[in-house]
């Protein structure tokens, strides 16, 4: 559902809700010794995990009049599900209900904002050569903030047929601590966390740390040199996280194996796929200059 108000000048704004269900979805679970006759452990597959997606998302668009274009997206979304992927999630001697694990998606993104400016150099109007000179430049900016994904800790040295358990949660301490010697400033609390009995799921939630988020400011700017109607070139000169703002990667989370895996390891670029991780959003600054040729 959306609604869409026409302003001045060819400006828009709109409102729009966004809403996805999904039901009978894969889940699977690691099962501890269910019959000791016969093997220790198996995986059982069942359809019977769960989806919600409810999204605001506003957004104001201008578009390309007086030499500005202009696009603001702000969005306000939840996504919760009792399974992300179709991987193990839990490790008991006796089914798990997928309600004890409804919750936050490993994807949700609470608050998401971008915008992106592209304005049209005007060129100099005193003297040929300075004319020819100012012609056809344009700047770009683009600007992304997101809150963090979110995750929870995993107990490795429990692991039962594959799949790793959540940590028990204790009570009254808090999740993180200040660390100037982390990314980010602070690491997981590792009084916060016990590790389950061997073969039960721990006490702590699925999903219920919120990571850290994203900020990310790129800068370019460019001129097109006309050759002739249908002869172009395009030169830009790009930057990527202008002001080189560092943005880190969840911890693993791995309770139990020292301090070093409660902390962020690596920058949120990383982590996010890809064959050339360097211009992925929340890598450090990056430089680029590229040319292209049109006909």
């Amino acid at each position: 559902m959306a609604l869409e108000k026409s302003l001045w000048g060819q400006q828009a704004v709109s409102v729009t809700y966004v809403g996805q269900a999904g039901r009978n979805l894969l889940r699977q679970e690691g099962l501890a010794q269910p019959n000791a006759n016969f093997a220790s452990t198996f995986i059982l597959t069942q359809n019977d995990a769960r989806s919600n997606y409810n999204a605001l998302q506003m957004q104001y668009r201008r578009p390309v009049s007086s030499r500005l274009q202009a696009l603001f997206n702000y969005t306000r979304s939840h996504s919760l599900d009792s399974a992300s992927n179709d991987i193990v999630n839990e490790v008991s001697s006796t089914v798990i209900s997928t309600a004890n694990d409804y919750a936050s998606s490993g994807f949700d993104v609470r608050q998401s904002l971008s915008s992106a400016l592209v304005l049209a150099i005007p060129s100099v109007t005193r003297g040929q050569f300075f004319e020819h000179l100012s012609r056809n430049w344009s700047i770009e900016t683009q600007i992304v903030a997101r809150s963090g994904f979110p995750f929870n800790g995993t107990v490795l040295t429990a692991n039962i047929g594959g799949a790793n358990p959540r940590p028990d949660r204790i009570l009254g301490k808090p999740l993180w601590i200040s660390n100037s010697q982390a990314g980010g400033g602070k690491s997981l609390n590792a009084d916060a966390f016990a590790r389950p009995a061997q073969g039960r799921q721990g006490t702590e939630g699925r999903n219920d740390i919120r990571g850290f988020g994203l900020t990310e400011v790129d800068f370019s700017v460019g001129r097109k040199f006309a050759f002739t109607d249908r002869i172009n070139l395009q030169f830009r000169a790009d930057a990527f996280n202008l002001f080189n703002h560092p943005n880190f990667a969840n911890p693993r989370a791995f309770i139990g194996l020292g301090p070093s895996f409660l902390s962020s390891a690596s920058m949120l670029n990383h982590g996010l796929g890809g064959l050339n991780p360097l211009f992925q959003e929340g890598g450090p600054r990056s430089l680029q200059l590229s040319l292209k040729l049109s006909f």
